[in-house]
């Protein structure tokens, strides 16, 4: 059974063409909102308390050192680590998220969790030590979260338009000293992290109820607007026999009108990495609802 080498900090070193050792602020700040962020989605798909603290900026390029504070060494030792690799690691399939991803995206908190419990996490929690085969299972759940690979995209994305950066280099370390290989990634590497775009793809909804809150009763490409999924939502009604009767007058409405469709949602990911929905098309209405009584269609 192979061990991982303990570690309780995480350096990441910015290499300059011009042997300076100094940095342009706002970029710097913002590598580190990304670095950051990409600690906290690690450390919460894993389920994993984390906190960090960060050392004073070193020379040599320009070198930021993050401290990372849990419920035990273990469990410090396995963010580190899954840190250096996600940061670091080229994507096996660049361009844009995985399939893998994209279906992660449709995994309620059951499965997820479910998904979590595999790992087997618990034993860690009075350990002092993680095995290899943890840290692969760790990192191969990581990888599912398409948050941390839009992170890795904008981090990328900054440094590759930074005109003065040669190349960075991530280094695991125990009580500042260095552990294991420096991971090093040249800037001509850089835009294999990078996503090309921000469009996911068309969601497909077999099945969703909407409550009605204003359904367009004039002819015309005009929006109905619904309360779906806990959210309101503006969607084109493109079933045109459904259409044709609201346009006749032959369906009438009240403020418990919900209808049974077939639903598709176009989304993108926005800048902190959330999901937006740009738009929403119902294909086709099954059946109203009102009252409690259901009229297919």
């Amino acid at each position: 059974m192979n061990l991982i080498e303990k570690s309780d900090s995480l350096q990441f070193h910015y290499y300059f063409k011009d042997k300076s050792h100094t940095i342009d602020s706002i970029l710097r700040n913002e590598c580190e909102k990304e670095i950051l962020h990409i600690f906290k989605e690690i450390s919460e798909t894993l389920g994993l308390e984390l906190h960090l603290e960060t050392f004073p900026t070193e020379e040599g390029g320009f070198k930021e050192t993050w401290n990372f504070l849990g419920k035990n060494s273990a469990q410090i030792t396995l963010i580190v680590s899954v840190a250096a690799i996600i940061i670091s690691r080229f994507p096996v399939e660049n361009k844009e998220l995985t399939k893998l991803q994209i279906e992660n995206l449709k995994l309620d908190n059951e499965v997820k969790r479910k998904e979590l419990e595999k790992l087997n996490l618990d034993f860690i929690q009075d350990s002092d030590e993680i095995t290899e085969q943890t840290l692969i299972d760790s990192v191969e759940l990581i990888n599912k979260n398409y948050k941390i690979s839009w992170r890795k995209s904008n981090l990328y994305r900054k440094l590759n338009n930074y005109i003065k950066i040669d190349s960075v280099e991530v280094l695991r370390l125990q009580k500042q000293k260095p552990v294991g290989s420096p991971r090093k990634i040249p800037k001509n590497n850089f835009s294999k992290f990078i996503l090309n775009s921000d469009e996911l793809p068309v969601l497909e909804i077999e099945k969703a109820i909407i409550d009605v809150i204003s359904p367009a009763i004039k002819p015309g490409k005009f929006r109905w607007k619904g309360f779906y999924n806990n959210e309101i939502i503006n969607f084109l009604m493109d079933d045109f026999n459904f259409k044709s009767q609201v346009l006749k007058g032959d369906i009438h409405f009240s403020n418990k009108f919900s209808i049974e469709v077939e639903m598709y949602q176009n989304r993108k990911i926005n800048q902190d990495g959330n999901i937006n929905i740009t738009n929403s098309v119902v294909n086709k209405v099954f059946a109203t609802i009102e009252d409690g009584k259901r009229i297919t269609y």
